[in-house]
């Protein structure tokens, strides 16, 4: 079944027990065309556990061998219904997995199948393979996104195999034996394959499954042996900051661990210590951080993580000691910050999924990523935005985020989504003004565009209302949950809370609490054609409610494109753009160097931009508005496109300018620090 289609759990209890070895092998030649699998056959049933119309049937349409093969077709857009499991006489955490099938998926149609990790099905999905009807695979499952993707030929038979080592934690999968890559698995253990016709864009499903195997066998363990199976890191980053890094240890011997030293190595900088105190087990797994982050480079980091000295003494399998991962750094244009709008409701199950991951793309990422949660069908709904926002093309339902309004993902891939559109530059740069009345809560915002290039077209500017810490006490606030227990899997702490979550022990962040220019924005809200330099502003009101938090709201001001889509954002609380409209000097300076510097104004770090065509000395000051000099760095010889990082430790909020010296030319601009 596929998982977000999945109503209910299963009423069926499953209770295979660990085996030491298995093999199974179905060519479907012993039935009859018409038989129905799960009626024919003790070794398949259906995802309710037998239910007849979740069953499929034996065909001659097509086959890869003999004459017979098993023909899934969807009748619906949503798939199914039929819905056939095979399950693999056990739960299997440690050895090898091997499993293979042979697929005809007919022209202009896609297909699906899953491999659950533990038994009922429906618990927990260990990776879930979507055939599309464009020829693509995609390969994903919820802890981890898309680990990988491939093609595959349709009105032909081809073989799909997943050869898994489940001790180490590397899962290879393979098309007509080409490799299509290797991923560790956060869910790495696997009890029975579920297949389900289904397609995720066009609806259209059917498919012919023939020469299905798989074969389990057991581990082969020497006495002292440490791995590492996993590496946790960003989806993405941004050059020049540094990023916390993490692993799994896994003891793969007999011999209990009790110490290993462990390392990180990025192709130019290499951390090691020791964890040690440890009482790790045969076969058992622990998570660890390491104390020292990694600085991240432009571009593609390859990252590997190792391990050695289990006990004090030599590995004696050195073949699983380090896992590799990359990550790729990117360095934002100066201004530019992007839109995440997401499609949320208390009554939603798996919303909390979005509530993390925003979350922690506005805590991770708050220079360059502004959140909106755009509510449905409870107390916090604003019709005009939860209308746009559902009405947005192929919207599949909740939870969904609409970035920059020209794409719809799952909130899982916002940070591998977001971060590479900070390198495309903003059409102005965007600046949030505002006057607030207290006796009367009028709140009147004023958002200035500068813009960087020559526009015309039908842009507009429009803003958005947002609030952070939104409580409630009706039931309306209740969250659903449906990683309640844990089942689902982790989700930011949503698994050890009920269902629903009390509105006792709910707090909402990114509410959208009002949008003041409608969803499209105002027209004629900017001139139809603007040239590069000019500065453009529309003024918009709003009067905050008296249960709203003046200190928790935040002014979206946001530019959108002729197309209707985003091209640039800014976020900032009141007081912010209070005082930005009592500030004349808040805009980024350039001069002949293209000298760029972000954001501005800035609060903990800023960010200086230069682009170098030949190698030259680069040195910094900085001085306070009285001229008096703060700081200084001298940064050697550079050469490129750079972007060097300045953190305003233990300075005081005002106004500082930045004079940069690169070879013998001196560039300057001014910054507030807030």
């Amino acid at each position: 079944m596929k998982r977000h289609v999945l109503l209910a759990l299963s009423l069926v209890i499953w209770s295979f027990s660990q085996t030491t070895a298995q093999s199974f092998f179905e060519d479907f030649e012993s039935y009859s065309p018409g038989d129905m699998i799960a009626a024919s056959s003790p070794d398949w049933t259906t995802w309710s556990g037998g239910v007849p119309g979740e069953d499929a049937p034996v065909s001659t349409d097509q086959a890869y061998s003999g004459s017979n093969s098993l023909k899934l077709q969807a009748s619906s857009s949503t798939g199914g219904p039929a819905d056939v499991v095979l399950p693999f006489g056990g739960t299997y955490y440690n050895g090898t997995f091997a499993f293979s099938a042979h697929f005809y998926i007919v022209n202009n149609n896609g297909g699906y199948f899953n491999l659950q990790a533990v038994n009922p099905p429906g618990t927990t999905w260990a990776i879930e393979v979507y055939f599309n009807a464009d020829g693509s695979i995609s390969m994903s499952n919820v802890q981890d996104g898309v680990v990988l993707t491939g093609e595959y030929p349709h009105d032909t038979w081809f073989q799909f195999e997943l050869s898994i080592d489940l001790t180490a934690n590397q899962w290879e999968a393979l098309v007509d034996g080409v490799s299509l890559g290797t991923f560790s698995n956060s869910n790495n253990s696997v009890a029975s394959a579920d297949f389900y016709p289904y397609e995720t864009n066009t609806g259209n499903a059917l498919y012919y499954l023939d020469d299905v195997s798989y074969e389990y066998q057991q581990p082969n363990l020497v006495a002292l042996d440490a791995a590492i199976t996993s590496i946790d890191l960003p989806a993405a980053g941004i050059a020049g900051e540094s990023v916390a890094i993490g692993a799994t240890l896994k003891n793969t011997g007999i011999n209990t661990l009790t110490s290993v030293d462990v390392s990180w190595y990025n192709g130019v900088d290499q951390y090691t210590e020791t964890l040690s105190g440890l009482s790790l087990p045969s076969l058992e797994s622990m998570d660890f951080s390491f104390s020292t982050s990694i600085p991240l480079l432009d571009g593609a980091n390859n990252i590997t993580v190792s391990v050695s000295n289990p006990n004090g003494s030599d590995d004696m399998n050195p073949d699983n000691d380090q896992a590799t991962a990359s990550l790729y750094a990117y360095v934002p244009a100066p201004g530019k910050m992007i839109l995440a709008e997401e499609a949320t409701g208390t009554w939603c199950g798996w919303c909390p999924r979005g509530a993390v991951f925003m979350d922690y793309m506005a805590e991770t990422y708050p220079n360059h990523f502004v959140g909106v949660a755009v509510h449905n069908g409870d107390p916090m709904t604003v019709p005009d935005y939860d209308s746009g926002i559902t009405s947005f093309p192929n919207f599949p339902g909740f939870p969904s985020v609409v970035v920059e309004r020209d794409q719809l993902i799952d909130p899982a891939e916002l940070e591998s989504v977001v971060l590479p559109r900070l390198e495309t530059p903003p059409a102005a740069l965007l600046i949030n003004k505002a006057q607030y009345d207290e006796a009367t809560g009028l709140l009147t915002i004023e958002l200035e565009a500068t813009f960087q290039e020559n526009v015309s077209g039908d842009y507009r500017l429009n803003v958005a209302i947002v609030e952070d810490g939104v409580t409630g006490t009706s039931a309306g606030y209740n969250q659903t949950n449906y990683y309640a227990g844990g089942g689902a899997g982790p989700m930011g702490g949503y698994e050890n809370l009920p269902n629903p979550v009390p509105a006792s022990q709910m707090v909402y962040d990114h509410v959208a609490r009002a949008i003041l220019g409608g969803f499209d924005g105002p027209a004629n809200s900017l001139p139809a054609s603007i040239s590069n330099g000019e500065t453009h502003s529309y003024t918009f009101s709003y009067t905050l409610l008296p249960n709203y938090d003046y200190d928790q709201i935040k002014i979206v001001g946001m530019l959108l494109n002729p197309d209707g889509s985003v091209n640039n954002v800014t976020e900032t609380t009141i007081d912010e753009a209070i005082a930005n409209a009592s500030v004349n000097t808040i805009q980024v300076q350039a001069d002949a160097l293209q000298l760029q510097v972000w954001p501005n104004p800035f609060s903990e770090q800023l960010n200086i931009r230069l682009a170098l065509t030949e190698s030259e000395e680069v040195s910094l000051e900085v001085f306070d508005a009285y001229g008096r000099r703060v700081a200084n760095r001298n940064y050697g010889l550079l050469q490129g496109n750079v972007v060097l990082p300045f953190r305003a430790e233990n300075l005081p909020k005002g106004l500082y300018s930045f004079k940069l010296r690169v070879g013998n030319k001196l560039s300057t601009a001014k910054a507030v620090l807030e």
